[in-house]
Order: structure tokens, then sequence, then C-alpha cells
């Protein structure tokens, strides 16, 4: 109680506004006479003090009086209900502004009076101790002239804060009474449903106007932090702790800036988002509208509340911190870091100036989300049955849309950006699950119809009909792999969505499907060596026949009894074989009458042979005579078969010898006597009429 009495008396003491602006100039023109001829001291640290504190409260005053006028002036004219959707939502922002400016208003005043309180408590102590100067006889003047003016300090100090405070609590009650105000225009405002062109294009540039704005601060802030980083990196090496401190807050202030403005700029694109739903659902009566922000809402809300709880965190701890720094200035007003410490208290004040806009960004998109949500519910309760219906189809369709979407797992892809491998995160959804397959389907079907067409192509151009349903074959296979991972590609499925089954393949493939793959790698050897074609007749151990066909896994063979084999291709590659031409040279022998004239004998024969269809027609046959036995003339005869198209030479040897024993007969050519005798002996050729050899070309 003493104490409040003694601040009571001194308070009441306190110079009128005269007395102020003649203390004002007789300290500027102290400082001027004493900073031109002496050097800084605590005394002339002090006398700068007391004059800002003076400076400030003739400020307040002013404040006080204009804030005072404007609150005497009498009232307008009855409230008047806003005009159209636009300036509703105006009115609402510029509560949502009074709002949040009432809120930081009374939490500055807690502050404030807590830093009254202790501006107090140190005036009492500093008049306590500047009265025990003054009874001491011995005491310095200079001390006690320093005494005084910490008195003079601390009072003026006081007294301004109390004026903080009465503006402070002006401004709140003139906010209330506007706050009030804007609440009885917008209650008394007609419902409107329809916006009209000209609030759709003041949206649009409202838009426009506010992206170039956050822009140009975006740009204005960049540059405000390579100042104060350049600052920083320049008087970083000689400066205190003080004004490093300063240094360091004021380039963390300035990255605040450049964070919030881009969250400003984020915000800005909520809004106009938001305003084109409201126009697609007011305007064009689009119902996916709503159903797109029920959808969107939550989500954006709980995303802004949880950023607008972090900024009220800032707020408090940047408040908390300028409150400290104000209370040691108050303590200790004539340190030797007082201008460190008042820079510093400038930037906290600057960032708490810039957390409170960005809070108000968030509010007002906050603002207008739920205030749309609003409107969209009370026009769905008076709409129509085709309305209600039209909501309900497009809610279907959404709610197909999502489950349709749903995401079933997540694979982290490695991707390679810049010469860096980043992970990207890739969700399979069920709409990819079902699209590979049908994917996979269609290009199957695709290529299996592509390439029958290429093999009657090829067949109708010539080609061998076997050659072209192994090409067929072949290009499938490639094909069908090709489809697997195109389909995969186009659905979006990532390949590493089978990584989790890779070693379980790799085990399956390295110990079950060995044979497999072994027998795969051989056939594409063979088609790329082709040591053999179709057609051909080959020996691999004791199996001997023509190759019917080249498989991915294994080839057949044909033996002359026309048994087909089924051979791996690893066989094929890791053992011997032994291939033989697909053109062979097959010797008749035939021995007639030594009366016979060689010449018609040879011409008969050539002309049995040549009418024959089945023979190589590419290559004539050949008659040589061999030797004059005693029982007649030896004749033999070369002609070549294609094995490709002739699969039983024995019935090809038997035809010709009935077309020569005819065309001997029309020529009056005998056969020599024993020669008869048909069976086949190679080691007495004497006793052989007819002898079939096999000699490659």
């Amino acid at each position: 109680m003493l104490i409040r009495l003694i601040v009571t008396a001194l308070l009441a003491q306190s110079a009128p506004a005269e007395d102020i602006t003649t203390r004002i100039a007789t300290l500027r023109a102290d400082l001027e006479a004493i900073e031109a001829t002496q050097p800084q001291s605590p005394r002339i640290a002090l006398e700068r003090q007391l004059l800002i504190s003076l400076e400030r409260r003739r400020d307040l005053e002013r404040a006080q009086a204009d804030v005072l006028a404007a609150a005497a002036k009498p009232s307008q004219a009855p409230a008047l209900p806003p005009k159209g959707l636009l300036e509703a939502d105006d009115l609402r922002r510029r509560s949502q502004e009074l709002d949040l400016s009432i809120e930081a208003s009374t939490r500055r005043r807690e502050i404030m009076q807590a830093d009254r309180t202790a501006a107090a408590a140190r005036l009492v102590q500093l008049v306590a101790e500047a009265r025990q100067l003054e009874e001491n006889a011995a005491t310095d003047p200079e001390r006690l002239t320093a005494a005084k003016l910490e008195v003079e300090f601390a009072e003026s100090t006081t007294a301004e804060l109390d004026l903080i405070g009465k503006v402070i609590d002006l401004q709140i009650e003139a906010e209330r009474d506007e706050r009030d105000a804007i609440a009885e225009r917008l209650n008394i405002a007609p419902t409107r449903t329809k916006p009209t062109a000209e609030e759709v294009a003041e949206i649009e540039r409202r838009g426009t106007a506010r992206a170039a704005e956050l822009q140009q601060r975006l740009a204005d802030a960049a540059k405000a932090r390579d100042a104060a980083r350049d600052d920083l990196q320049r008087e970083a090496a000689g400066a205190s702790p003080a004004r490093l401190k300063a240094l360091q807050e004021r380039v963390a202030t300035r990255d605040i800036d450049i964070e919030l403005t881009r969250e400003a700029m984020s915000n800005a694109g909520l809004e106009a988002a938001a305003w084109q739903l409201a126009i697609r659902y007011w305007r064009d009566g689009d119902t996916a509208a709503v159903v797109e922000a029920r959808e969107r809402g939550p989500v954006i809300r709980g995303s802004l509340a949880r950023r607008l709880d972090f900024l009220q965190a800032s707020l408090d701890q940047a408040m908390a911190q300028a409150g400290a720094l104000k209370a040691q200035a108050l303590r200790a007003p004539a340190a030797v870091d007082a201008a460190d410490r008042q820079a510093l208290e400038s930037t906290m004040d600057e960032r708490v100036r810039l957390v409170e806009r960005g809070m108000l960004d968030e509010r007002h998109v906050l603002s207008l989300i739920e205030r749309l949500r609003t409107d969209f519910d009370a026009r769905i309760g008076a709409a129509t049955w085709q309305d209600r219906w039209a909501l309900g189809w497009q809610s279907a369709r959404k709610l197909a849309s999502r489950l349709w979407n749903f995401e079933l797992f997540v694979v982290d892809q490695t991707v390679e950006v810049n010469g860096r491998q980043t992970k990207v995160p890739s969700g399979v959804t069920v709409a990819k699950v079902v699209k590979a397959p049908l994917v996979l389907l269609i290009t199957l079907f695709l290529s299996i119809r592509l390439t029958a067409w290429f093999q009657r192509y090829a067949v109708r151009r010539g080609a061998d009909p076997a050659s072209a349903r192994l090409t067929r074959r072949w290009t499938l296979g490639l094909l069908a792999c090709a489809c697997a991972l195109a389909s995969l590609a186009i659905a979006g499925i990532p390949f590493a969505a089978f990584a989790f089954i890779g070693g379980a393949v790799a085990i399956g493939v390295g110990f079950g499907m060995q044979t497999l793959f072994k027998n795969l790698i051989s056939g594409v050897l063979v088609l790329v060596e082709r040591p053999f074609r179709l057609g051909d007749e080959i020996q691999i151990g004791d199996l001997r026949g023509t190759v019917v066909d080249i498989d991915l896994r294994a080839s057949v063979l044909r033996d002359s009894d026309g048994s087909e084999t089924l051979i791996p291709n690893s066989a094929l590659v890791e053992q011997n074989v032994t291939a033989r031409p697909r053109s062979i040279r097959q010797t008749l022998v035939v021995t007639v009458d030594p009366q016979s004239e060689p010449r018609e004998v040879t011409e008969a024969m050539r002309g049995a042979v040549e009418r024959h269809g089945l023979l190589e027609a590419s290559r004539k046959p050949e008659v040589f005579l061999d030797e004059f036995p005693g029982e007649g003339l030896r004749f033999s005869m070369n002609y070549w078969i294609d094995t490709t198209q002739v699969s039983d030479r024995q019935r090809v040897a038997s035809d010709l010898r009935f077309m020569i024993l005819n065309a001997f007969k029309d020529a009056g050519i005998k056969l020599a006597q024993g020669s008869l005798d048909l069976r086949v002996r190679t080691d007495d050729a004497r006793k052989v009429a007819f002898v079939v050899t096999d000699s490659p070309v």
C-alpha cells in the first residue's frame, strides 16, 4: 500500500503537456551540445533514453486525443444491409480482423500491465535511493544528478506505460463498437443465392491483385533477408554478444517473413478455389461442387487449424521474448548495449506483427470456408427433390471414384533427379490393379492377331510355313513380355511393387526353373547360330530324323518311320549334332543288254526321271556309263531330292524304277540277263539289278 501511495503521488506531480514539450527541447539541446564536446557516458545514455520516453508520451497523448475525438462524433445513419455477396464477405473479413485485433490488444494490455507494475516498483526503489543520496552530505554531485535522471526516466516510463494502456483500452472499445455494427448489418442481410457477373469479375480481380501483392511481398522479403544476412556476415567477427544476437534474430525474422508470405500465397490459392466452388454451385447449380467441397473442406480446415495453432505458439513465444526485453530495459536503462537491445526489441516486435498477420490470413481462409459450408448447407436444406437427387447422384459417383482410386499399399520407387537417387512413394490403387490385367489382355489379343496375320502374309509371299510358324512363336513370346511390362507402365504400377516377392522368385528360378531357362537360352542360341534349319536332317546320338519344329523349350525330330521325338534345346547345344543338307543325292544303278545303244539308254533314263515331280528341279539328273561287265552295260544315274518336300525316299526310288522299266520297254531296251534279281546286295554288284545309294551334295 505504501508503494502504491508513493507512485500515485509521483504520477500526480507529473508535468503537463507544456512541461513535457519544454523538457524535450531542453534535453535535445543538452544532448547536441554534450555529444559534440564529450565522449559517450552513462549520463548521456540516460538522457537519450529519457528523451525517447518523453517523445513517446507526447505521441501517445496525441493518439489518445484522436481516439477520444473519433468516439465523440455523432453516430452515422442507420445500418444498411450489404449489397451483395462480396460486400458481405468483406464485412465478415473485417469482423475477423477486429476479433483478432481485440484479442491481440487484450494480450498486449496484460503484458503492459505487468511491465507497468515492474516499472512502478523500480521507480519506488530509485526514489528511495535518490533521497538517501540527498540526505548524505558527502554525496558526489555527479552521482546525485545521475540518480535524479534515473528517477525521472523511471517516472516517465511508468507514465508512458499508463498512456499505452489507456490508448489500448480506447482502441479495444472502438473496435468492439465497429464489430457490433458489422454484426448488425450482417444480421439484416437478405438471402442471395446467385452472384452477379460484376461480383464474379470482382472476385477474379481481387484474386489477381492479391497474387501480385504477395509476389511483390515475397520479393521484398527475399531482398531484406539478403541484406540482413550480409550485415551478419560483415559484423559477426567483431560484434558484441548483444549485437550478434540482434543480427541473428533479424535474419530469423526475415526467414519467418518469407515463410509466412509463402503460406499466404498458398492460402490465396485455397481462397480462389473456394470461391470457384461457390460460383459453380450458386451460379451454375453444379452439385459436384458441393460434393467436392464436402470432401476437401475437412482436410483443408484441419490443415489450417494446425497451422493456426503453430502460429499461436510462435506468437506467444515472440511476445514473451519482447516482454522480457522490455523488462530488462527497465531494470538497466543505462546499460552499454542499450542500442543493441533496443534493436533486438524492435526485431521481436516486428516478428510479432508478422505472426499476427499470418494468423489473420489463416483465420480469413478458415472463416471463408466455414461461411461457404454454412451457405451450402442452408441451400441444400431448402432444395427441391430434383436438386437432392442430383446431389445424391454426384455423391454416389464420388464414392465410386474414391473406391476406384483406393490405395491398397504404397511402394517406394527410386528415381534419379539431377544425378541424385531419390525415393518417391507410389501408391498402388484398385484402379491400377484392375487396369493392368485389362491392358495386358487387350495387348496380348492384338499381338496374337497381328502375328497371325504376318504369318499368313509371309506364307502367301512364298515363305516356308514352318519357318513362318517358328518366327511367329518367338515374336509372340517377345511381344508377350513387352505387353506385360507395358501394362504395368500404362497402369502406373511401379516394378518395385514386386520387390517383396523377389527373393521367393529368385529361389524358384534358381532351383525349380533352372532346366526351363536352360532350354530357353539354348533355343535362342540355336536360332541365332542356325546350325540347322527346319527341314534339315540331323543326327543326335542314336536318333536321326528331320527337324520339323524349333520351339522355345524343345525341338521336334521326325524319323523315317514318321515318329516325332521331342528333344530339349539344351541337348542340341551340349551334345554332338550331325546335320545333313536339305538337298541330298541318290544314285540308281541299272545293267542293260550289251547290244543296247548307250545314248538311247541314257536318254530313256533321263526322260523317265525328269517326269517325276518330287525331284529337285534346280538340279538336272546325271547318267553315267560305269563299266562293261560280261553280262551287259552298267549305267548309274544321280538325282537330287529336297528332304523338306520328300519324306519317303524309298518310295521315290521305287517310282523311278517303274518309270525306267516303262521307258526301256517303250524304247525296246532290254535288261541284261540275270539283272532281274532285285535283292539289294552291296557286297556283290554283279548280282544286283537295282542299287540305291545316298551321298551328300
